[in-house]
């Protein structure tokens, strides 16, 4: 079994190379991507994880065949060719330590060093795990975000992070469970008072959501996030044909936004109320 690719696939993929591993679990090794159909080689390169901009991908060079045999054409060293990644469950294959040695490739990536970092191992993780999150993998971090808890870590983080996940996932329940007890222990803040209204609106807890998010109005620092949640309670009670809470909702995005992107959207709201009157 020399080749896993169709027949017309111009470069043969040694049985060794299997395209398996999620390229978030491939992290700091080396890799190689499935080819294209008509490629004639096969790229090589590492994920890895920057503090700063996320999961990452650095290409080092490509793999070609030459007089039967597969060798290592490096990348210009003069040039970094990098990209942040997001497509987290990629299938890559991993080389093995042969295959490492093999193609003289350092047994560790030497650029990795410019990514240590003195974070404490339970906060590097915690951005990894808000990483996964971003890029729309909540199930990949939830998981290890609920073994933290229970472990006893706690930071706004955490439970933003706990919340944001059950919501993505359409646990509502146990995202009003995390944001409760984020509270209780003291954590308040505008990210955490979206997640919550967020999941109260979707267990149809919209009288209890309105007046959570009231209550919290002294608790938002961003205009937009603040804007955002009162549009989405407006849209709430007036899909639910609530008259008077939808009109009351109206002025109260008068008072405490006035005049933002949404504005249009509370316009037509408001227009066809009075043209149906």
């Amino acid at each position: 079994m020399l080749c896993s690719l169709p027949c017309f696939a111009q470069i043969k993929v040694p049985a060794d190379f299997a395209f398996s591993t999620p390229f978030y679990e491939a992290e700091n090794k080396y890799v190689v991507f499935s080819p294209k159909p008509a490629d004639d080689y096969l790229a090589l390169g590492v994920p890895y994880f920057d503090p700063t901009a996320g999961y990452s991908y650095r290409y080092l060079g490509n793999l070609k065949v030459a007089n039967g045999k597969l060798n290592f054409y490096p990348a210009d060293p003069n040039s970094s060719l990098i990209a942040r990644w997001e497509n987290l469950d990629l299938k890559v294959a991993v080389l093995s330590p042969s295959r490492v040695k093999e193609f003289k490739l350092a047994p560790e990536p030497e650029f990795l060093k410019d990514y240590q970092t003195d974070k404490l191992d339970t906060d590097y993780l915690m951005d990894k795990l808000s990483a996964q999150n971003g890029a729309g993998y909540p199930q990949l971090a939830l998981p290890k975000l609920e073994k933290l808890q229970k472990e006893g870590y706690r930071s706004a983080t955490i439970y933003f992070e706990l919340a944001f996940a059950y919501n993505a996932l359409n646990q509502f329940s146990k995202a009003e469970a995390a944001v409760d007890e984020a509270e209780k222990n003291g954590f308040r803040d505008e990210l955490l008072i979206k997640e919550m209204h967020y999941a109260l609106l979707h267990q149809n807890k919209v009288l209890p959501a309105a007046e959570y998010l009231e209550k919290n109005f002294k608790n938002f620092k961003s205009k937009s996030y603040k804007s955002e949640s009162i549009l989405n309670q407006l849209i709430t009670f007036d899909n639910n044909k609530d008259l008077k809470n939808t009109q009351k909702w109206i002025a109260i995005y008068k008072t405490e936004i006035g005049e933002d992107q949404y504005k249009p959207r509370v316009d037509e709201i408001e227009k066809r109320l009075k043209d149906t009157k």
